[in-house]
């Protein structure tokens, strides 16, 4: 009898301890869900340090003298992050509207802070000046410029052309065209020839095929700045949309601006354009990295931006549902490929054609 009591009694425990979990169960479950999760770059405190949050850790930065939640070390970089900048900065030279143009680098932004663990933005100046002056102060250090661009940032700031922009994966580079178009209803404006005595709109004073390129062609015709009225449109898109509005007679714009980008966001129609011109080939723009970064970061950088900002990994990433969706930069580059410094001497010779003082 007492051995059936003692059973009994180990069965009643069994019981109580198994309705116990059955209960606590999900209770604890619930509350694990529903306790906020940290995010890189958010504040921590001392008493957290070294203490995780799924995959990241507390950690202290000596030189800001901060407690953040930092990423794991990423593959290939050193143990010690103290010299690492608290953020990374992501610019490019103004080709849309600034909310676009941030919504396009969207993804490009993820995969960076992700790779190198550092909060990551992206910035877009309302010229193409301001771009430059960013990364020569130090205050951007990832730059996306157009070749132009590059080669005037080049001589001012410490900054290495780690990739060039590529429509599609088996290209080894790419080229790209400056247009001049004007309304198909302007009868008397039929070549480059026609914008004497017109409006002519250009982009910015550092675009190449907004501004360099078109300045090239215009005086390998003859003609000088006095024989037409030169407006800075700002933009590509903005440079097309002044001569649909009547603002300027006529506007230089880079190829898939006018070919496909205006025309996907529904803001022209090609069939109410006529291009009455188009430049040499133009190399494609390149990506230009800050080399006074810490080289253990440059080389994740360099390693990020030429393996996986591209749209073949963010649809593996899941960041796209198919590449024909996805967005890499603003335009429909697929991705980006080596380049060296040496590829934009052919724009630096195109510079100095047309004795410009803005090429020194």
């Amino acid at each position: 009898m007492f051995k059936h009591h003692i059973i009994r009694r180990a069965s009643r425990v069994v019981a109580v301890a198994a309705f116990l979990g059955a209960v606590t169960t999900p209770i604890v479950a619930q509350a694990a869900s529903s306790a906020p999760s940290a995010k890189a770059g958010q504040s921590c405190s001392k008493s957290q340090l070294n203490k995780k949050s799924g995959t990241l850790t507390c950690t202290y930065n000596a030189k800001t003298k901060k407690y953040t939640w930092t990423a794991a070390v990423a593959a290939g970089a050193s143990a010690s992050k103290a010299n690492w900048p608290s953020k990374l900065v992501i610019a490019a030279v103004p080709s849309e509207n600034v909310a676009t143009m941030t919504l396009r680098y969207k993804n490009f932004v993820s995969v960076m802070e992700k790779e190198t663990g550092i909060p990551t933005t992206f910035i877009s100046a309302t010229d193409y000046a301001g771009v430059i002056e960013a990364q020569v102060a130090g205050r951007a250090d990832i730059v996306f410029y157009g070749p132009f661009s590059y080669i005037l940032a080049k001589q001012r700031a410490k900054i290495e052309a780690i990739g060039a922009s590529v429509a599609n994966s088996t290209l080894p580079y790419g080229y790209y065209l400056s247009y001049l178009v004007a309304k198909k209803s302007s009868t008397n404006i039929n070549s480059i020839k026609d914008v004497v005595g017109k409006r002519v709109c250009f982009v910015d004073a550092a675009s190449t095929s907004g501004f360099l390129y078109p300045t090239a062609g215009l005086l390998k015709e003859g003609i000088q700045s006095s024989d037409y009225t030169s407006v800075l449109a700002g933009g590509h898109d903005k440079s097309v949309l002044a001569v649909q509005a009547g603002t300027c007679d006529v506007g230089f714009v880079y190829d898939d601006m006018f070919d496909k980008l205006l025309v996907d966001r529904g803001l022209i129609s090609t069939a109410d354009f006529k291009v009455i011109w188009k430049s040499g080939q133009i190399p494609n723009s390149p990506i230009a990295v800050r080399t006074d970064l810490p080289a253990d970061l440059f080389a994740i950088i360099k390693k990020t931006i030429l393996e996986k900002i591209n749209k073949t990994a963010f649809v593996q990433m899941g960041l796209c549902t198919s590449e024909a969706t996805c967005n890499v930069i603003e335009d429909a580059t697929w991705g980006f490929k080596p380049t060296t410094d040496a590829r934009y001497d052919d724009v630096r010779q195109v510079c100095e054609a047309t004795k410009s003082s803005r090429c020194r």
